[in-house]
């Protein structure tokens, strides 16, 4: 039973800090420069999506 626990303490530190590194690098990159002026809204922010139509409205 010692020896599990002994496992256990030896590896718990290693997987942690192994997903914490694959979280670090997967993570998304932060928008530094976007090229915007002040104040510009960004162009997936400021498209709406295409609302639904009525097909039987819309096309009689």
């Amino acid at each position: 039973m010692v020896e599990l626990l002994a496992l256990a303490m030896f590896l718990a530190p290693a997987a942690g800090g192994a997903l914490v590194y694959r979280l670090w690098t997967t993570r998304r990159p932060r928008l530094t420069q976007t090229g915007l002026a002040v104040g510009q809204v960004p162009q997936r922010l400021r498209r709406r999506a295409r609302m639904a139509v009525r097909r039987e409205v819309a096309h009689g």
